[in-house]
């Protein structure tokens, strides 16, 4: 590629530089964009990365078929300190034998 520069910059050095109004990058238009699902010009050497890298970059866990549903319930404080002297996943055991019953 002739004529390009590639240069290397920490997050602190990317943002500082924003500060300074060195970023040539319109930041307005792009946030405005992604809020309203336009997707960024094609990239020649890669057309489909940004919806790629977007798909990637989803946070959260996976949406659960039969999620679970909260429920309180009033048990006995010494079934309780029982349950949880069994250790960590106490809660999930309890709801397995649950399961069971039923």
């Amino acid at each position: 590629m002739r004529g390009s520069k590639t240069t290397s910059m920490t997050l602190d050095e990317m943002r500082a530089a924003c500060e300074r109004g060195e970023s040539k990058t319109d930041r307005v238009r792009v946030r405005r964009n992604a809020r309203m699902g336009i997707e960024p010009a094609s990239d020649r050497d890669s057309p489909d990365a940004s919806r790629h890298m977007r798909q990637l970059l989803k946070r959260g866990r996976p949406k659960l078929d039969k999620p679970k549903e909260l429920l309180t319930l009033r048990v006995d404080p010494d079934t309780i300190k029982k349950w949880k002297a069994t250790g960590p996943g106490w809660q999930t055991r309890m709801a397995a034998v649950l399961k069971a019953v039923v």
